[in-house]
Formats: structure tokens, C-alpha cells, sequence
């Protein structure tokens, strides 16, 4: 005979600057309301996403199994805080300035339409599915 028990639960994963590439940090969370999120986020935090997941653990003839796996896809990503812009404005804000060039290369270069200067001050592409939280 086999008892399998389910739990089902959503977690928040926050991104922070790295060298190379964001450091994460993931927990559960009872909210998924941005606001309330973006207002608890730890400390250098500039953006968090919501993935929901279900564990399913079972005994079968005394083994135990267990099995967590992500239910439908990432939510969207938002940002806390942060001024969004068009490569245009970047290219009026900063052209002229050299230490901006590698900006607009990458900008132009991976064909974003939209960047966003997060509250940390690192800059990130800015996708349609993303959103801007005001903190």
C-alpha cells in the first residue's frame, strides 16, 4: 500500500548585482501581491520573479520517493524601482558620454527596445512582460 502526500506552494526569488551574472536568493511566500513583496525585499535587492511548485512524497512498501517539480511557467519579472528607458533616450541621456558606450553597443547589439536602470544602479534588459514596481 502507498500514502502519497501533496503540497503545493509558490516562492519569490530575488535578484541582486554579481560580477558576471545576478546572485539569486529564493523562499516561500504566502503573498504574490508585488507591492507587498517589493516592500519586504531584502537589502540590495532589484528585481524578483514568483514560481509556483508542487512536492509530492509517497511511500511505497516501506521506500520513500520524493519528487518536486515546477508547476507552469515563472511569473513576470518585477522590478523594484528603478527609471525605464527607450535606446533613444539613452542614446539623448548619454551619447556622448564614452562610458555609456558599452550601454548603447549592447543595447543596439541584442536589438532591446527597452533597458531599465534598476535602483541599484546596474542596468537590465526590459521585456514586455516585465513590470515596474513603484516602492
Amino acid at each position: 500500500m502507498s500514502k502519497i502526500a501533496v503540497r503545493k506552494y509558490t516562492t519569490v526569488t530575488f535578484l541582486f548585482q554579481g560580477i558576471l551574472v545576478s546572485e539569486t536568493s529564493s523562499k516561500e511566500t504566502k503573498t504574490t501581491d508585488p507591492k507587498v513583496v517589493a516592500k519586504k525585499a531584502p537589502k540590495g535587492a532589484f528585481c524578483f520573479y514568483f514560481e509556483n511548485w508542487v512536492e509530492k512524497k509517497s511511500i511505497v512498501e516501506g521506500e520513500k520517493f520524493e519528487k518536486t517539480e515546477q508547476v507552469g511557467k515563472a511569473s513576470s519579472t518585477y522590478y523594484i524601482g528603478g527609471k525605464v528607458y527607450t535606446k533613444a533616450e539613452i542614446k539623448a541621456k548619454f551619447g556622448k558620454n564614452d562610458r555609456y558606450s558599452t550601454l548603447l553597443n549592447n543595447i543596439e547589439g541584442n536589438g532591446y527596445k527597452h533597458v531599465i536602470q534598476c535602483s541599484t544602479g546596474n542596468w537590465q534588459p526590459f521585456t514586455k512582460s516585465d513590470v515596474l514596481v513603484k516602492v
